[in-house]
């Protein structure tokens, strides 16, 4: 007998949200008010926060600060639909949601107030410790495909950060208003971030905003795999990797290993040791002249690689080895209200993301890893070259270099001619000029230095993106509403590449009965490879694919949410995707410059994946006492006509629970608890390279004491892991195959002393 699986959506507006620097609490409305919660992420116009025709999570400011959160990779850890895996490196963390197991944040936007972070080459998500919370409004959750609003790559949902507005921080009489924080914690850890706001007048103002944050990271020198220590590999290993026999030849592998690691020339006579220090900052701000606003934001991270590679690929920051990623927007927003029926949005803005020269890597090429084999030690017949013939080990190092920019624009109209009916529709256009693949030079400043690959037409492409789109609100009686909408996009890179026209529709049905509100929802998304994914080449994959086509998506569900009484909210759901043209590697042949045949990997559009699960939310409050629970089961597979596969790294159980009290109104006591069940991986799923079947189920608790001093003063001290808990997260897969690293140790007990000013 088949199993049905159904997953308990989280249509959770049960946490506060700020609006005017007033805290509205749900306990504390009746139905009919919390219909009157806006929010305009998911439809693009505003409507009310139960009734969109999505599955969504809104995170308030007073929350991040209750629960004692850094950075904003740390609330998605409490959230139900996550997998993530933190590795203080390259990508500070990569989080999977809704089952699917990517290779980067890829299928998932991150937005600024509208603008999309993710970059414009990798499609990636450089989500880290960068963003000034004393800026962050609240943050919008959308769960699911969103390509019938946003198009290309809103797969698996969007992250909306709402910052805030002037409005929001000046106390009523004043001119000018500060929220701060600055906090000093282990490992060295310090930040602070200010935002800065000014009212010229009723219709002019200014807000800027800003972070600087600082770490050495979590030492892991003290585990085999980070502690550059080359004894810890044994014969038996050695004779693995190489696939012999022989201790002999292992002995001679490992005995060059030994040499050149230790003492190769381009290490400048610094020993190999973990580093991993972090030095991040972000300035944003935006002007607001009445219905027109400009905003800009720009920041730089240069971090190490952390756990994402072991010792035997990688040194850190202190050798010289360093991932630094710099973005920057520009954005105009123009709002205009021709009458009560009508109104017009014009949104544009222009980006520029780049890899900077100064990013490093110090990689070493040598028998441990498989950067040389067997063949580099022995002849034909398999005897033991002399020592003059065998392949030398070392250190190579590298600079990277990428640079993209981006115009987009924007117009939309949304037209609501009577209470019943509200219809939006606009178009959208996108010139990107990307770069195809990395520049790399041995010497510093790879910009001036070194020599793009060899592509056909050059190695940076124009690329010409148009979304037409259009949905519609129809509430037939006072408590049922359809939702009817689609978007088409169109895209063309040079004069013939590109994936052509595709259509997404979007259905939603909802129902508020008494004191419910039930929901079904029907949506289809594409996501389209990036230019790394189709022009990028490695060592392994010397093929690229300039028409991959998207992947594509399948989306059905229902939830539904329930306002018991005041002191008690729950909500549950239930989704079934399925998704096709999933982006894997192929082995196949091609003819080189040479004539010769050549076989190699190349990314083509070859999987179909089908995921479904449950889980859903619990919420109470009484008074100043509040709690908030939530479950996720999630069932991912990769599926063929003959067999399913589980898709590995991917928790089947996640249990999630938060507690809040008040005391005297001065001092307030928050507990996070998460619970991460076992995680399957190694042959039995999608992820076969790893050596490992299983990533241990682990449970953390995590904690925040807060104590207002003054009204505008607020002292906190922030304990995570307070059991010091010893627990993993999945690694990441080499271009070859390989594993870096089969797991990632995470952070060990840890605190935060942080202060809050708002004047």
């Amino acid at each position: 007998m088949k199993k049905i699986y159904i997953i308990l959506i989280l249509f959770s507006v049960h946490i506060s949200l700020v609006a005017q620097n007033d805290t509205i609490d749900i306990f504390n409305l009746t139905l009919e008010e919390l219909m009157e919660l806006k929010i305009t992420s998911v439809s693009k116009i505003s409507e009310s926060a139960l009734e969109v025709p999505q599955t969504i999570i809104i995170i308030s400011e007073e929350e991040i600060r209750q629960r004692g959160y850094i950075d904003l990779e740390q609330l998605f850890h409490d959230l139900p639909g996550f997998d993530i895996s933190r590795g203080n490196g390259t990508q500070y963390s990569q989080i999977y949601q809704r089952g699917y197991r990517s290779k980067n944040t890829e299928r998932t936007s991150l937005l600024i107030d509208g603008v999309e972070e993710n970059d414009l080459w990798s499609n990636s998500v450089w989500l880290s410790r960068q963003y000034p919370l004393s800026n962050v409004k609240r943050v919008e959750v959308i769960y699911g495909p969103a390509s019938t609003m946003y198009g290309a790559n809103a797969f698996l949902g969007v992250i909306n950060i709402v910052t805030k507005t002037s409005d929001d921080i000046i106390k009523s009489g004043n001119k000018v208003g500060v929220s701060s924080q600055t906090g000093y914690g282990s490992w060295n850890t310090m930040y602070t971030d200010i935002s800065l706001a000014s009212k010229f007048s009723d219709d002019v103002s200014l807000f800027i905003s800003g972070r600087i944050y600082k770490s050495d990271e979590m030492d892991l020198s003290g585990y085999d795999d980070w502690d550059y220590d080359l004894s810890n590999y044994s014969l038996d290993y050695y004779k693995t990797k190489l696939g012999t026999t022989s201790d002999i030849i292992a002995q001679a592998a490992k005995d060059l290993d030994n040499q050149s690691y230790y003492n190769d020339p381009e290490l400048n006579g610094i020993s190999p040791k973990y580093s991993n220090t972090t030095d991040d900052f972000l300035i944003y701000g935006k002007l607001k002249m009445k219905n027109f606003t400009l905003g800009f934001q720009t920041y730089k991270r240069d971090e190490g690689y952390g756990s994402w590679y072991r010792d035997d690929y990688e040194l850190g920051p202190e050798n010289g080895g360093s991932w630094v990623p710099m973005n920057t927007f520009l954005y105009t927003k123009y709002e205009h209200k021709f009458n009560d029926k009508l109104s017009a949005t014009s949104f544009s803005s222009f980006k520029s993301h780049k890899l900077d020269g100064s990013c490093e890597e110090f990689y070493y090429i040598g028998y441990m890893n498989g950067g040389y084999g067997l063949s580099d030690l022995t002849n034909n017949a398999g005897d033991l070259l002399n020592s003059a013939e065998m392949g030398v080990p070392y250190w190579w190092h590298a600079w990277y270099h990428t640079y993209s920019q981006q115009m987009r624009s924007e117009l939309r109209f949304a037209y609501n001619p009577n209470d019943r009916i509200n219809i939006v529709t606009g178009v959208e256009v996108r010139y990107t000029h990307a770069q195809g693949n990395y520049i790399v030079s041995t010497t510093e400043n790879p910009e001036d230095e070194a020599f793009p690959p060899e592509i056909a037409g050059g190695n940076h492409f124009f690329s010409t993106d148009i979304g037409l789109f259009a949905q519609g609100n129809f509430k037939f009686t006072d408590n049922l509403k359809v939702v009817a909408g689609a978007r088409i996009d169109n895209n063309k890179i040079r004069t013939q590449g590109g994936y052509g026209t595709v259509i997404n529709p979007k259905f939603a049905i909802v129902y508020t009965p008494g004191d419910f509100i039930l929901k079904g929802m029907y949506s289809q998304a594409f996501m389209d490879a990036s230019y790394w994914t189709k022009f990028g080449t490695t060592p392994g994959r010397l093929l690229n694919n300039p028409t991959l086509t998207p992947e594509e998506v399948d989306n059905t569900e229902i939830s539904a949410a329930w306002k018991i009484n005041n002191y008690l909210f729950t909500d549950i759901g239930a989704y079934h995707s399925n998704y096709d043209g999933i982006v894997g590697t192929a082995r196949v042949q091609f003819e080189d410059e040479d004539g010769t045949i050549v076989e190699t990997e190349q990314h083509q559009a070859l999987g179909s994946l089908t995921i479904q699960g449950l889980y859903g939310n619990f919420r109470v409050k009484y008074m100043n006492y509040s709690a908030c629970l939530n479950y996720t089961y999630t069932s991912p597979y990769n599926t063929t006509e003959t067999e399913k596969v589980r898709i590995g790294d991917i928790a089947d159980h996640q249990f999630n629970a938060i507690a809040n009290v008040l005391f005297f109104e001065k001092l307030n006591i928050n507990l996070r608890l998460n619970y991460v069940g076992e995680k399957p991986t190694g042959a039995e799923t999608t992820i076969s390279s790893n050596p490992l079947t299983k990533i241990d189920p682990y449970t953390i608790l995590s904690g925040a004491i807060s104590y207002k001093i003054h009204k505008a003063i607020t002292l906190q001290v922030t304990i995570n892991n307070i059991l010091d808990t010893e627990y993993y997260h999945p690694g990441i897969r080499s271009a070859n195959g390989d594993y870096y690293a089969s797991v990632m140790p995470q952070n060990e007990l840890n605190y935060m002393l942080k202060l809050y000013v708002d004047l």
